[in-house]
């Protein structure tokens, strides 16, 4: 059970950035009582913003999705790094939470994230140590991390083995494609990790099997066709693997699915046969916010395929104009510090005049960022001012939220009803 007591409690004040200066200390609890509104300007620009309306949608959406296919979703909670919001995922049904490192998950533990995907492998004294300390404090706690080669696997149980370990740590064997990052590359070198697994029984065993599609990258029909054939190369390696490997577990986890290729995991992982059940577990993360542009192409794609749900995006990023120096140029005070850039730069969706209302920004686009401007083109007919609001649309919610420790939750209309906290 997820236990957030302490975060509405946390006390804010004008030198955390999107509360306003001067701001006398009061609890988070209390945000949503200010009778704060984006539109009337009682938050400072730049600000980054949570649509709770959009949000609910996209958790509904996965919740349908997961169950229609039976699947089960353990969300990277990197994209986010807000508790409150592993809350509402888990309360949507999530099965756990997925992790990149041991630091994620220190904050994951703090506030009671009982289930743990480390979709990554464990190394090093510290990291080990704290997973064996969670591991023996809390009999309940349920934990998962990636192997990939006999030398790490040999490392990994050793480290366990000095740490004291009072119970088996289970692991996942992560498949990789050539050029990719970490994963057995072959047959032999999974057999060969499978093994050393199996050497180290006393401390580890062996739960299931791993695999990450989206780092792969070409054009759109060539990137579908080697997903699919990496896909049901990471169903050939489990069916490679001596069923006695999983012999004491009642299932076993294949796990796969970012934000990109969710719907082919499925289709494709949905046909694979075990000595034992098969839980699919999708580790996509980007989902509960999505975004305008990166994630939306993707999901644009899997709609073509045939998938029966749209997700909404729930970040926007909102500057003031502060200068107009040259005829088609606003310059916004908004740039890298404050927006994701990683994958493409963010998009002008809607404007607002305060005291007058809304403004049409068609054929306007962002050029440029700087560490505090964004640079926007606009046609010359468009009448912007100095002090007009525009609303930016992001990529990458991952690269968003990291800039942020505190962001307001709001309404359609913009007033400020809650807020959530970040841990990066």
């Amino acid at each position: 059970m997820i236990d957030l007591r302490d975060i509405p409690k946390t006390m804010l004040d004008g030198r955390i950035k999107g509360l306003p200066g001067g701001l006398a200390p009061l609890p988070l609890h209390d945000v949503g009582g200010q009778g704060w509104n984006v539109h009337a300007e009682d938050l400072p620009l730049p600000q980054l913003l949570l649509k709770q309306s959009a949000v609910d949608h996209n958790l509904d959406t996965m919740r349908q999705f997961c169950a229609q296919c039976d699947v089960s979703i353990a969300p990277h909670g990197k994209t986010t790094m807000s508790p409150q919001l592993f809350k509402q995922q888990l309360d949507a049904g999530a099965w756990g939470m997925t992790a990149a490192t041991v630091e994620q998950i220190q904050v994951y533990r703090h506030y009671g994230v009982a289930r743990i995907l480390m979709a990554n492998q464990l190394v090093g004294k510290q990291n080990v140590r704290f997973i064996v300390e969670e591991l023996n404090r809390d009999a309940a706690f349920d934990f998962y991390c990636l192997v990939d080669s006999p030398d790490h696997v040999g490392q990994l149980a050793a480290a366990a083995r000095d740490a004291g370990l009072g119970r088996r740590l289970q692991v996942l064997f992560e498949i990789g494609t050539p050029g990719g990052r970490s994963g057995c590359r072959t047959i032999e070198d999974l057999t060969a990790t499978a093994a050393a697994v199996q050497a180290g029984g006393d401390v580890l065993q062996a739960a299931g099997v791993e695999g990450h599609e989206g780092v792969i990258h070409d054009a759109p029909e060539a990137a579908l066709q080697r997903v699919d054939q990496f896909l049901q190369f990471v169903c050939t390696g489990l069916r490679a693997l001596d069923p006695a490997l999983f012999g004491e577990r009642d299932e076993i986890l294949l796990a796969a699915g970012g934000s990109g290729y969710f719907d082919r995991v499925v289709d494709i992982f949905q046909n694979v046969s075990a000595a034992k059940p098969v839980r699919i577990v999708l580790c996509s993360g980007c989902y509960i916010t999505h975004d305008h542009e990166l994630y939306d192409g993707y999901i644009k794609q899997i709609i073509k395929r045939g998938w029966q749900h749209t997700l909404l995006p729930a970040l926007e990023v909102w500057a003031y104009v502060q200068s107009l120096p040259e005829p088609g140029i606003a310059i916004l005070g908004a740039g890298k510090r404050d927006c994701a850039f990683d994958f493409k730069l963010p998009i002008p969706i809607k404007g607002w005049r305060p005291g007058h209302g809304e403004l049409s920004l068609s054929d306007c686009e962002i050029y440029d960022l700087d560490d505090q401007h964004a640079y926007m083109r606009f046609v010359g007919a468009l009448d912007l001012q100095v002090g007009d609001m525009v609303a930016l649309g992001i990529s990458h919610p991952c690269n968003a939220f990291d800039k942020w420790r505190f962001v307001p939750i709001v309404s359609d209309s913009y007033d400020v009803d809650d807020a959530v906290l970040t841990f990066f």
